[in-house]
């Protein structure tokens, strides 16, 4: 299976590409093998920790739902957020102007 390959240019301080050419033929490898070798490593380290952060999102994500759901009744559970703004939580009188019945009232749980 051939791989497709791209090739790329950067910009190096000399000093560290003349190190760095050393120790590619001091081991014997080519300076292709090893920048692949350290680019393969760097998205294996860093994409797994994405992957992970992701999954601690996600996994917070879950609880706060659930925490929320178990707070829903006729009266907010302690430490719940409760709207402030009228356009999340409108007043009573506010339903009664436009004609409106209150789907927020507590009348009946």
């Amino acid at each position: 299976m051939k791989i497709e390959k791209t090739l790329i240019n950067f910009n190096v301080p000399t000093a560290m590409l003349h190190t760095f050419d050393r120790l590619c033929r001091l081991h014997g490898r080519s300076r292709s093998l090893v920048l692949n070798e350290l680019l393969y490593e760097y998205v294996l380290k860093i994409g797994q920790h994405a992957f992970s952060r992701i999954d601690q999102f996600r996994k917070i994500d879950e609880h706060l739902k659930r925490a929320l759901l178990q707070d829903v009744g006729c009266e907010l559970g302690v430490g719940s957020p409760q709207a402030s703004i009228g356009v999340q939580n409108p007043s009573k009188s506010e339903f009664a102007a436009i004609g409106g019945k209150d789907a927020f009232s507590t009348e009946g749980c």
